[in-house]
């Protein structure tokens, strides 16, 4: 009988916790969905922080962008913008990788007119240093560029990575407008 009694003791607390995670499951599954911050080993996503500081780049960036390419877009029944922002209705992260692709697009497409070599595999981040050192593209990209690629790589290689659809979108806006200032001169001359 003393087995049994240490046995529902020791198990007490622990079906206690599981109980109560699952009354409240849906607050625990609303904070989880705001969580801005994750450490996980030695990476720290700080998603929210660093897209305000890429935001506050974007800013000084901006004057320096072209009006009309500021809010460019793919025609189509969607725009690229518009199926960026519905993939991150269910998959913030992926929205983000898909987002990276088309800044890595119009990087080349500058890079092609502005005459540099393109070797595989392709380094991006020497591809747009190359074309700032160049004077083709605006030396306030680099900020930018590096952040929302360190926001990129975070969300591509941590596992337990959380953001919410609002942060995804955040970032979509701002790697739009930097492609944006890639396209400017990728298809000046063409």
């Amino acid at each position: 009988m003393e087995y049994i009694v240490k046995i529902i003791d020791s198990l007490a607390w622990p079906i206690a916790i599981i109980w109560l995670g699952y009354v409240f499951r849906s607050k625990i599954r609303q904070l989880i969905s705001r969580m801005s911050h994750l450490k996980y080993k030695d990476i720290e996503a700080k998603f929210e922080k660093e897209l305000k500081e890429a935001e506050m780049e974007a800013n000084v960036l901006k004057s320096k962008i072209n009006k009309k390419w500021e809010n460019a877009y793919a025609r189509g029944l969607f725009t690229q913008y518009e199926q960026l922002e519905r993939i991150a209705e269910v998959s913030p992260r992926a929205a983000i990788l898909e987002a990276w692709i088309d800044v890595e697009a119009a990087v080349s497409a500058a890079s092609e007119n502005a005459g540099i070599g393109i070797r595989l595999p392709i380094n991006y981040s020497r591809l747009v240093k190359k074309l700032v050192s160049m004077g083709k593209i605006p030396e306030e990209v680099l900020p930018l560029y590096s952040r929302l690629l360190k926001l990129r790589n975070e969300a591509a290689h941590t596992q337990d990575f959380a953001l919410d659809q609002y942060e995804a979108i955040g970032y979509l806006d701002l790697s739009r407008k930097l492609a944006n200032t890639f396209r400017i001169y990728g298809l000046e001359n063409t």
